[in-house]
């Protein structure tokens, strides 16, 4: 009773999604000359009784590598795929779409909407205006988006139209697919410093080979992105011939490094808080082609990270004096110094808190004892205002080769009574 209750149409809707061919397989095998007698045996009986697919076995023989083209598995045919197939993020959807006036009548006013409903939106794709179409007359249109969401897909196809006795009929269709994910990121973050290390991870998630032809780092304010990846920005190492290439479960590692574009010295309290409290640090842009060609593009939300913060007390810079080089036996070219002679470290205190302090640094001596401080290891800054620094010197001796870390400090504010301990100042080579 329901299928005689259920509504005809005289137009009837075909949906058919427009993928990239596939070559057609061969199913030739060779046969072994060893075993004369089977092969003839199964040579009389493909031809008593041939397949669907044409020719089985070649008369290529085993032993025969002359001709490695008639061994291939895969022929110059292309075939349409049978079915829908697997959608990933990043690709464009397309389909090719067939209103037929199945009736003998004229069907006038035909219109046709078209809409794909996502979990968290709605994207008009086709609404063309009205048609007359004649009996058996069919009318074609093609529609395409870009799947830029994780999960299911509704195509909602709306049909109106004004049928032979006059009255207004509407015709619905929905087609449900879904899409996934065809590259899996995964991201870990460094920091040195002020500048941020961003070790990206992507992941070969598909069934399928990928040809990686770009992945671009967008950085956000107040970042700027340095790629370390490409030595001197050689990108062919990384996109150029096999290099792209990705097989079904490959990961490629790349990395970048994030600086801020004002120095520390040169930066300001507010440029500074925004520097080190800055938790967005940008998105990821792939490009990728599949088989034939098809292209597909990913782009990342934002990465994020946890927030390194600050300290009230920050020690902007901190190096070895080069004015006392040859007092000290320093080698410019590799920063070391010499076994049981003094030198002098200059260090740059800055005050980033917001209110004015009374800074009294002090070297720790018992921190690290293979490179002593050998001067003063009480230092008064005095009044510090908000985003002032002062510079002082300290003087080591290193009592031990290698390379040696030194000069744990603390910073006491006598006003607020706030403390900062620093693990250490450097790290030098003793030779």
């Amino acid at each position: 009773m329901a299928s005689l209750m259920r509504e005809s149409h005289p137009l009837t809707l075909k949906v058919m999604r427009l993928s990239r061919p596939t070559l057609a397989d061969t199913r030739t095998l060779p046969m072994d000359s060893s075993t004369a007698v089977l092969a003839q045996a199964l040579r009389e009986a493909e031809q008593n009784r041939p397949t669907a697919s044409g020719q089985i076995f070649s008369d290529l023989q085993l032993s025969d590598a002359q001709l490695p083209l008639d061994a291939f598995p895969l022929s110059e045919t292309l075939v349409l795929p049978r079915t829908f197939g697997t959608m990933f993020l990043g690709e464009t959807f397309s389909a090719q779409m067939c209103i037929c006036n199945e009736s003998a009548f004229v069907v006038r006013d035909v219109a046709v909407n078209v809409v794909m409903q996502t979990a968290t939106q709605q994207v008009p794709l086709l609404d063309n205006s009205a048609v007359q179409l004649a009996a058996g007359q069919p009318l074609n249109v093609q529609v395409a988006h870009e799947i830029k969401e994780l999960g299911t897909h509704v195509l909602g196809c709306t049909i109106t139209y004004l049928s032979a006795q006059g009255e207004h009929r509407t015709l619905q269709r929905s087609f449900r697919f879904q899409a996934a994910n065809p590259l899996v990121v995964k991201t870990k973050v460094n920091h040195l410093a002020r500048d941020v290390l961003l070790e990206v991870q992507v992941h070969n998630a598909t069934h399928a080979t990928l040809v990686l032809e770009r992945l671009r780092f967008e950085p956000s304010s107040p970042f700027a992105a340095e790629d370390l990846n490409a030595p001197h920005g050689d990108t062919a190492l990384l996109w150029g011939g096999s290099a792209g290439f990705m097989q079904p479960g490959d990961a490629r590692q790349y990395l970048y490094r994030l600086r801020a574009p004002i120095a520390s010295e040169e930066a300001s309290v507010e440029q500074e808080r925004a520097v080190q409290y800055a938790t967005a640090l940008g998105k990821l842009d792939i490009l990728w082609r599949g088989a034939f060609g098809s292209v597909g593009r990913l782009q990342t939300s934002q990465l994020l990270r946890k927030s390194p913060g600050m300290f009230l007390i920050e020690v902007d810079k901190a190096e070895i004096d080069k004015a006392e080089i040859d007092k000290a036996e320093i080698d410019e070219t590799d920063s070391s110094v010499t076994l049981e002679t003094p030198f002098c470290v200059r260090a740059r205190v800055r005050n980033v808190s917001e209110n004015t302090m009374t800074v009294l640094a002090t070297v720790d001596a018992n921190k690290h004892p293979l490179v002593m401080p050998c001067g003063p290891t009480r230092h008064d800054l005095g009044d510090l205002a908000v985003g002032e620094a002062r510079e002082i010197c300290l003087e080591f001796l290193p009592l031990a080769a290698g390379v040696q870390r030194f000069g744990a400090m603390v910073f006491v504010d006598s006003v607020s009574g706030y403390t900062r301990e620093l693990g250490h100042l450097l790290e030098v080579f003793v030779a």
